[in-house]
């Protein structure tokens, strides 16, 4: 009888962490499927000759950010909406880092964990979007304009 109380919470686990990475993978496929449409858009227009980096930033339309630098050498975000409509790009040379939008972001506050920062775009302004805990286990939003650093919106204490 123990033998089979064993075998049933052994198998019960194996199939509850088969079905986690399952749902992991699956769920993570559509924006998977989306960076790399993207990413391959970005390369066939030839707007940037190597890529470090691409994620989806939502907001009112969703749009996945590749990162990356030309055939120039410079270093260059391609905004690539996910709803088909025209691609646009910005330089990133002179302007906000993203560390140093968490640094704008941050003043004033006592932060716990960051849980990204995000290039995207709102209202046609490149703008950071650093989001955080603190210490009080409150989610944050902060935009921060790419161009000047200035705060575009805040949602706080969520």
């Amino acid at each position: 009888m123990k033998q089979w109380i064993l075998f049933i919470a052994g198998f019960l686990s194996f199939l509850a962490i088969v079905l986690t990475i399952l749902i992991l993978i699956l769920g993570n496929k559509p924006f998977s499927d989306a960076e790399e449409t993207a990413i391959a858009k970005v390369k066939d227009e030839n707007l940037l000759s190597e890529v470090s980096r691409s994620y989806v930033y939502s907001n009112d339309q969703k749009s996945v950010t590749v990162i990356g630098t030309d055939s120039e050498g410079k270093l260059k975000a391609v905004f690539v909406p996910m709803g088909g409509q025209e691609l646009s790009e910005t330089e990133l040379e002179g302007k906000i880092t993203a560390q140093e939008a968490r640094g704008i972001a941050f003043k004033e506050m006592e932060v716990k964990e960051v849980l990204h920062t995000k290039l995207g775009q709102e209202d046609n302004k490149t703008i950071w979007e650093v989001v955080f805990l603190t210490e009080n286990d409150k989610l944050n939003y902060v935009y921060i304009s790419a161009e000047d650093g200035s705060v575009y919106k805040r949602i706080l204490n969520l």
